[in-house]
């Protein structure tokens, strides 16, 4: 297929419909997005390649797509943001290949799903593998930003989901296991409905300030490290809840599995009937895990119980040897 042909079968066909004058997505040499009013610009990038974040047979093409959009905006909620919309860059050695007719139907669905439009994007042939780039763009009000920093000693620290269970599903699909349903790996949840529920409940409360978040993209205990990193603090934590039901991932996969997407949370502990709340609502798992203490040195215990555990696996790193 050519890529005039390609461009105009997937992607002018995703032209915005009924948008608003000041609004362009695809077609033009940029996209334009309408005034935000008093909201600020949240901008984020990510990729997916294969060989590095995944092998051909571990994902169909829309698995492919779900992966790329759900893990994406991951980041957008990280911050309390709202989706607005994203831009999508490809290499690939062949078209349509493996960015075809199922591909497409399946970013169709999450930019339902995720509330997010195609803006535009670039696609490129490769020798190399196939490598797709996702810069996602949000919205968030001042008064409801989510930052890495801004937590003090003492806060709660709480995750979303079951941290492990996407480093778990992905060892099942090494292995050719195969899932009924959808599993935490090929297809993440973003917590983007209980981010943005959150942020403005504590924005609507008297005397409560935001947590310090991150998107846990690395691994538990790396990602916990940049947090208490970010805020001068160090943290201990018990794994205990995460672990001890039948099927549960090993708490090595907890701690350094990564890729879960789920949000690590450092709160205030007077905002915890607040925060139950809005994960009670938007039908969030939340679990407490530990807090931040006052030691500026960016380690993290971590207890199984009454057991200190031990890892040396941390997270996640492409780099390392």
């Amino acid at each position: 297929m050519r890529e005039t042909d390609w461009i105009e079968t997937f992607v002018l066909a995703r032209t915005a419909r009924d948008a608003p004058a000041n609004f362009l997505g695809p077609g033009d040499d940029a996209a334009l997005l309408p005034p935000l009013g008093d909201d600020c610009f949240v901008v984020s990038v990510d990729a997916l390649i294969e060989g590095q974040h995944f092998f051909g047979n571990w994902l169909d093409d829309a698995g492919l797509a779900r992966r790329l959009l759900r893990s994406s905006v991951s980041d957008l909620s990280a911050m309390g943001a709202r989706p607005l919309g994203f831009l999508l860059s490809i290499e690939t050695a062949e078209l349509p290949g493996r960015v075809g007719e199922m591909f497409w139907q399946s970013i169709d669905a999450e930019c339902v799903e995720l509330d997010l439009q195609l803006l535009g994007g670039n696609v490129v042939k490769s020798s190399g593998a196939l490598a797709l780039h996702c810069t996602c763009i949000g919205r968030v009000a001042p008064d409801q930003q989510w930052r890495r920093s801004g937590a003090v000693a003492g806060d709660l620290l709480v995750v979303t989901g079951n941290p492990g269970q996407a480093a778990q599903a992905r060892e099942r699909i090494a292995r050719g296991e195969n899932f009924e349903g959808q599993d935490r790996w090929t297809s993440p949840q973003p917590r983007l409905l209980f981010a943005a529920a959150l942020s403005k409940a504590l924005a609507d409360a008297s005397q409560q300030r935001q947590p310090a978040v991150i998107d846990i993209s690395d691994g538990l205990l790396v990602d916990l490290k940049r947090l208490c990193a970010a805020n001068h603090c160090s943290g201990r934590i018990d794994i205990g809840a995460l672990i001890e039901t039948t099927g549960s991932p090993l708490p090595e996969q907890v701690l350094g599995g990564g890729e879960d997407y789920e949000l690590l949370l450092a709160i205030p502990a007077s905002a915890r009937e607040i925060l139950e709340q809005v994960a009670a609502r938007t039908d969030t798992p939340i679990h407490e895990i530990g807090s931040l203490t006052p030691e500026a040195t960016d380690e993290v215990e971590v207890w199984i119980g009454d057991r200190k555990e031990t890892t040396k696996q941390p997270g996640w790193d492409p780099f390392a040897t």
